[in-house]
């Protein structure tokens, strides 16, 4: 929005010069039990660009700075001001109030009643109206109900919470931010009458805990985080264990909605919860739970919703309940959130380039080895290998190679390269501990040998265990997938199945969810990729080609012709210049009616005195013709070609 679009003066100067100011953007959302398309609104660290949180006062800076970035990125929305307890100021949104044109359907005399500087909200729709005031201990955050079709909704807010901030200002009402706290306390007590639990009995729960709201609120979010509760059908179960911790930290209605709000962006619910169904279940917790029992040394709940040691033991009938569908898939074919994958190749084979084309199409969406179909999501590459100035250098080269640009990957794709500074795997619990859950959708550690902690025995299954344990964790807390990039042991691995290939223990191979590994081809500069997969079904395996900087399909090669120690040397009879070989003269004397191995066929035409490059290119435009077709009878079984076309076997 350019600066006309955006009267920056409407603003009040005494909002503009507190530093209390971030951006935000609208990522949309689907219910997954209704279908319904919801708009959610994120805020954004001014600085590093980042989903930021209202709660920490690192994400918050001066008007200008977040006005900056609004106006150098297209991707965000707008600016917003947060609410903060320090700050002496607080915000009332009336939602659904404004019809088309912009005149009242109802709030009027709200807003006329305050008086203070309110503004046409993003949607055109609603009004935010700022204004000097404390909320009252006893009210809510939100009433609905409002409006001809009950639609509108009256929300008040004095912290941990953000306004967007249009400054379409109302001509109408007062151009300033005006004190109003006993407008505030009678709009408050027409909303929510003083019932329940009194303000005096409140507010000495909070002093009673010894601590401020944002310790209470991040100490709550770290406690949602860490549970580990089962989902039953809608997830009412864990929305209510939520809800309990919201209410033995002593969060504010307010304060408990937005800091479930967090953790479900981490751990999302299988449905979507709206705020008065939240404050239902507060209301049912505090019925077991007693406020700040989480600050009271003495204090025990009396909820046993989770305890620290439980059993998770269930019938069958309860675990499809539970679970009736698999996890999310982040590479379809291969991988799925939560779970590891190992990328296994021989030394000087080009795996650190084939796992930046990895990252590359997890943070576009695209499909990755021209086969394997992946969802979008932010990706970290912590590489300690490769100097930052190496890494910058290969990722828009492998990036032009794939026909991208580098601003689609800018703010998806994150390296760390730790190169003289690195961390073992033990010692990866603190750097993790920094990243907020949820935020990226695959971290890929290459080269895996280095982040073992000293002393491991790589070629120690109970070693091995422990650290495939502890990365199942970190996956787990940042509800992430791996990606772990590892060597073949020496010699020639065409002999071994696939579980086999690696260096080091057998476990490797077995406490990983995707073993995939790369394999010499017959064929100079190519491979050939396979994988064991345990939530997908068997894949095909296929064959690659090097065409620097990336890995690119081939499907002319035949994915069993595995590069030997020693391959046999055959004999080649003299080529007769004059005959030339059409697609025609191809499938007539190589291909029958009945279906012959792949490696036959060309084993036939070598025989003959075609040479092996003009093979595959007579071969390709057979198919295209469809003179020849390709015959597949299941994973890892060798392709066979026909002057027929397979059957389709009937579901």
């Amino acid at each position: 929005m350019s600066e006309p679009e955006f009267p920056v003066q409407n603003i009040p100067r005494t909002l503009r010069e507190v530093d209390q100011w971030l951006c935000w953007k609208i990522v949309v959302e689907i219910d997954q039990k209704t279908g319904e398309r919801k708009e959610r609104k994120v805020p954004i660290h001014p600085r590093s660009g980042l989903q930021a949180s209202v709660t920490d006062p690192s994400a918050r800076t001066s008007f200008d700075t977040a006005f900056a970035l609004y106006q150098s990125r297209n991707d965000l929305t707008g600016v917003g001001f947060v609410f903060t307890p320090d700050d002496p100021y607080a915000g009332v949104d009336l939602d659904h109030c404004l019809d088309a044109e912009g005149g009242f359907i109802w709030g009027r005399e709200i807003v006329a009643g305050l008086n203070t500087y309110s503004e046409i909200s993003p949607s055109g729709r609603g009004i935010k109206l700022f204004l000097k005031a404390r909320k009252p201990d006893h009210a809510n955050c939100r009433k609905d109900g409002f409006g001809p079709d009950g639609k509108g909704k009256v929300e008040v807010y004095d912290r941990a919470r953000f306004f967007t901030v249009t400054a379409q200002r109302l001509d109408a009402y007062s151009p300033d931010v005006e004190a109003k706290q006993s407008d505030i306390e009678q709009i408050c007590e027409w909303l929510w009458p003083k019932t329940g639990a009194s303000p005096d009995k409140q507010r000495a729960s909070r002093q009673a805990s010894g601590t401020d709201h944002d310790v209470r609120y991040q100490a709550c979010l770290k406690a949602l985080l860490a549970m580990n509760v089962t989902d039953h059908n809608d997830g009412s179960h864990r929305l209510y264990v939520a809800c309990c911790r919201c209410v033995e930290h002593d969060l504010r209605d307010a304060d408990a909605i937005h800091c479930i709000r967090d953790y479900a962006a981490a751990r999302p619910f299988p449905v979507t919860w709206s705020d008065p169904q939240i404050v239902t279940r507060l209301r049912d917790a505090e019925k077991k739970c007693d406020r700040n029992a989480a600050f009271a040394s003495d204090a025990k709940s009396k909820v046993d919703a989770e305890e620290d040691v439980t059993l998770q033991v269930q019938s069958v009938d309860a675990l499809l309940d539970n679970f009736p569908v698999l996890r999310e898939p982040i590479i379809e074919g291969l991988l799925r959130v939560g779970e590891t994958m190992n990328v296994i190749a021989p030394p000087k084979l080009g795996k650190s380039w084939l796992v930046t084309d990895l990252a590359i199409a997890v943070a576009t969406g695209r499909q990755w080895l021209d086969t394997y179909q992946t969802h979008q999501g932010n990706v970290l590459l912590l590489d300690n290998e490769l100097h930052a100035e190496t890494s910058a250098n290969r990722i828009p080269k492998v990036a032009r190679a794939r026909q991208l640009t580098m601003s689609v990957i800018g703010q998806t794709m994150f390296v760390d390269n730790q190169r003289g500074r690195l961390r073992d795997i033990n010692r990866l619990e603190a750097y993790f501990e920094k990243l907020k859950p949820g935020f990226f959708k695959i971290i890929i550690l290459d080269a895996f040998y280095r982040f073992l902690p000293k002393d491991t025995d790589e070629n120690s299954n109970g070693n091995l265990t422990d650290i495939y344990n502890q990365i199942d964790q970190y996956a787990a807390d940042l509800n992430c997938s791996f990606v772990l990039v590892h060597h073949a042991s020496k010699g020639n691995q065409s002999g071994k199945s696939v579980t086999d290939v690696g260096a080091g223990a057998g476990s490797q191979s077995r406490a990983t969810d995707t073993h995939m590994v790369l394999r010499h081809h017959q064929e100079p500069g190519c491979v050939v990729v396979d994988a064991a997969v345990r939530s997908w079904p068997p894949i095909e395996p296929k064959c690659l080609r090097w065409e620097f900087p990336v890995w690119l399909s081939d499907d002319l090669l035949d994915p069993t012709e595995l590069k030997t120690e020693r391959p046999a040397r055959r004999s080649r009879p003299e080529v007769d210049p004059k005959e030339k070989w059409t697609p025609e003269m191809f499938a007539k004397r190589f291909v029958t009616e009945k279906p012959q191995r792949m490696t036959l066929v060309r084993n036939a035409a070598s025989s003959a005195g075609v040479p092996f490059r003009i093979i595959k290119e007579l071969q390709a435009h057979a198919e295209e013709q469809e003179l020849i077709f390709r015959w597949k009878f299941g994973a890892n079984k060798p392709v066979s070609l026909a002057t027929e076309p397979q059957p389709v076997e009937e579901a």
